[in-house]
């Protein structure tokens, strides 16, 4: 399926500088920036990411590399949405510290269609060709893969962070994780890509595949390597565990809330990475804060624009609207607990702290039991009503 929604190719070098800048990693463009700035003003390039539908949703992380195509369409360019159908089986360990449990072709075909429903709200229809990976890694014999594994060493692959880990702690490498970074970069030399765009944690699999396409085409693929959304305070990945993330079909009030739960030093950055402010209006708004203005007003701003990208100007005036949760007769603790999707302890904690008034009242007993009615307030801004 090839896109249609056409624009104009764009041979401004400056404009093409700050869509490299914006969301890429500071040596995030290979072979350098220079080199890719003269290819991408000198024709219209086809530029791919690669997604395994590993689950439903795709999450606001996921939004980078998507708004960097959106910024390369913009420019004249070709996106196109690799669907990574084959790739989901064997599962992607990057970053894990054990394999990754296969999946169903069933559960992959149902996530797929979510998640293009979701990548519809950054790139319009028409705008990008999709792709599923199926088509020819189905194909390939095994003398194909042994050939492929011809071109990468087990010492490339031992070196990686996550496979030293494991090692260390004697957790099992299965074999079939080596080829996941093969399959990935087979991607490139079926297509004969000009590029590809993917997470600063896909450097290595996304080299692989230039390597392979520059071996067997003799074409030198770009490689863009976006910025991850990491928790300055706490050096980690914003994600599921730890209570984190964010996703693209949350209710506008579940979105607003954990937009409004972000950390003071990470508004800037989800604002930069995950929105489409102009970067002169944000650079603004970053000193006004260090001038003494209250984050908390900057990060309502930041919740807002979040919201109106995926729920329109309706979500964001739903999004403050008190949430209404099933919950009488479950102590304080308990309701809590489930509507935050935190733990008992932390929540215990919040309630030593002062932290959660029910009726207008602070509440620090563990075992106050919801009734019908009860209004719940935690923090500065996420309410919630029993019903």
């Amino acid at each position: 399926m090839f896109g249609n929604l056409k624009q104009k190719l764009v041979t401004d070098e400056t404009l093409i500088g700050l869509a490299l800048e914006r969301r890429l990693e500071i040596a995030g463009v290979f072979p350098d920036k220079e080199e890719a700035i003269s290819l991408l003003k000198s024709k219209s390039l086809r530029v791919y990411l690669g997604i395994d539908p590993t689950g439903p949703d795709i999450h606001l992380g996921h939004t980078i590399p998507l708004l960097f195509l959106k910024q390369l369409w913009l420019l004249g360019h070709a996106p196109v949405i690799v669907i990574g159908d084959f790739t989901a089986r064997i599962g992607d360990p990057t970053g894990k510290d054990s394999a990754r449990k296969p999946l169903s072709p069933d559960q992959i075909n149902e996530n797929a269609k979510d998640y293009l429903e979701q990548i519809y709200t950054i790139l319009p229809k028409g705008s990008f060709e999709i792709c599923h990976n199926g088509d020819w890694l189905d194909k390939l014999t095994f003398k194909d893969v042994v050939q492929l594994a011809s071109h990468v060493t087990v010492q490339q692959m031992i070196q990686r962070d996550m496979f030293q880990e494991r090692l260390k702690n004697e957790r099992p490498v299965g074999l079939h994780e080596f080829l996941y970074p093969l399959m990935q970069g087979y991607d490139s030399v079926a297509m004969e890509i000009d590029g590809e765009v993917g997470g600063n944690d896909q450097v290595f699999n996304m080299l692989v595949g230039r390597d392979l396409e520059k071996k067997l085409l003799g074409k030198d693929k770009l490689v863009f390597a976006t910025r991850l959304l990491v928790n300055s305070g706490s050096g980690k990945k914003m994600s599921k565990s730890e209570g984190e993330l964010i996703a693209l079909s949350d209710s506008p009030q579940e979105m607003r809330r954990k937009v409004l739960m972000t950390d003071d030093s990470m508004i800037k950055t989800v604002f930069q990475l995950c929105t489409e402010k102009p970067q002169d209006w944000i650079d603004g708004k970053q000193k006004e804060m260090e001038s003494g203005r209250n984050p908390k007003e900057w990060k309502e701003e930041l919740s807002d624009e979040i919201v109106k990208m995926y729920h329109g100007e309706e979500g964001v005036s739903k999004s403050r609207e008190p949430v209404v949760s099933d919950g009488a007769g479950t102590s304080v603790v308990s309701y809590i607990s489930g509507w935050l999707s935190i733990s008992k302890s932390e929540v215990k904690k919040l309630l030593e702290q002062g932290a959660v008034e029910v009726n207008g009242r602070l509440e620090k007993s563990w075992e106050y039991n919801m009734k019908i009615g009860d209004e719940v307030k935690v923090g500065k801004g996420k309410v919630s009503k029993v019903s």
